[in-house]
């Protein structure tokens, strides 16, 4: 009876100092493919994603040949993943779950499969399975967790044309079913017996209507180029705090400067959503090279960072990615193949 009583004192607390678990618009775009993950919010506006189909589906309409691309994207802390396999499939014991309140470090771990066929002004991917775990212990003093493991399914159609001048614009089309597990709770709650409600599944269908636009100076020096998206813009069979439609704005830049050797390209992006507080939150940076097979690249906002390479010879790629923020990092490894 105490346990519980506490266990209502802390939780009245706790849902006045924070929202229920949620993972952050970045995860929520769908965004599984190597260099989307590395480029963050700046891959809507650059040219450098040579794999599946691109951030902005305006860009669609600059394809000049047919691709088709596979690839398969592993995360870190893959350990973790029978956990979030094990909470979603309903088969969590209460060892598996005294574990998970033992830990104390951050947990971020992702696989995904997806394949995409491309063709001039149009393009279709399917993910079949993305396994997803976000994992934060807070508060040593006041235990709470705050956790999420989510299994998707995902569908997006792209369709795009060139209307006058250097003018672009489209639309992409992304339905997305996800079965998931998540919450924000303090650890004397789940010990005190209310695991099946706090590891409630829950399925959720969404579907995303998502414009975007493109002006490109294709034939000038630096080929500068501007583009606007509206993206996570949709309906759901159900409201949910795990997966809001909260619709972001993206305004963004980028230019191809001229270098002796290989590609270089600089771009610049303003993410605008509803958590956006400053004109700080907003802005992200990011820069590509590209020498032969090599790839590199560098982004960064406010809040987070990250540095990739990717190596390509004939139809198969291969990279490694390093993410990091203030309390969490990452690894991303991908292998793919284009024919």
């Amino acid at each position: 009876m105490l346990l519980r009583i506490l266990s209502a004192i802390t939780l009245t607390f706790a849902s006045v100092c924070a929202q229920a678990a949620t993972y952050s618009p970045a995860i929520r775009d769908g965004g599984s493919r190597f260099l989307a993950r590395s480029l963050g919010s700046a891959c809507y506006s650059m040219d450098s994603l040579r794999r599946g189909l691109p951030c902005n589906p305006a860009y669609v309409a600059k394809e000049k040949s047919p691709r088709f691309d596979t690839d398969l994207l592993l995360g870190s802390n893959m350990e973790y993943l029978r956990e979030a396999e094990a909470l979603l499939n309903g088969n969590s014991d209460e060892a598996s779950v005294a574990k998970m309140f033992s830990r104390r470090e951050a947990v971020d771990g992702e696989i995904s499969i997806e394949a995409s066929f491309q063709r001039p002004t149009w393009g279709i991917s399917v993910e079949p399975y993305r396994l997803v775990y976000v994992y934060q212990f807070e508060n040593a003093s006041l235990p709470m967790v705050d956790m999420i493991a989510s299994e998707e399914q995902s569908f997006k159609a792209q369709l795009a044309s060139f209307t006058s001048g250097n003018f672009y614009a489209g639309l992409q089309l992304r339905y997305t079913h996800v079965k998931y597990v998540g919450n924000y709770f303090s650890v004397v709650e789940a010990v005190a017996g209310d695991r099946d409600e706090l590891f409630e599944i829950h399925n959720q269908d969404i579907l995303y209507v998502e414009p975007g636009l493109l002006y490109a100076w294709e034939d000038v020096l630096w080929e500068p180029q501007i583009s606007a998206m509206l993206s996570q813009w949709g309906v759901s069979d159900k409201k949910s705090e795990q997966y809001p439609i909260r619709p972001q704005g993206l305004l963004g830049a980028s230019v191809k400067p001229a270098v002796p050797l290989g590609l270089l390209e600089v771009g610049v992006q303003f993410q605008v959503h509803n958590e956006t507080e400053n004109f700080q939150d907003a802005v992200r940076g990011a820069v590509t090279y590209q020498l032969g097979v090599l790839q590199g690249v560098l982004s960064a906002s406010q809040y987070d960072q990250a540095a990739a390479f990717l190596a390509t010879y004939k139809s198969f790629s291969t990279g490694l990615s390093y993410w990091s923020e203030r309390t969490n990092k990452s690894v991303f490894v991908q292998f793919g193949v284009s024919l």
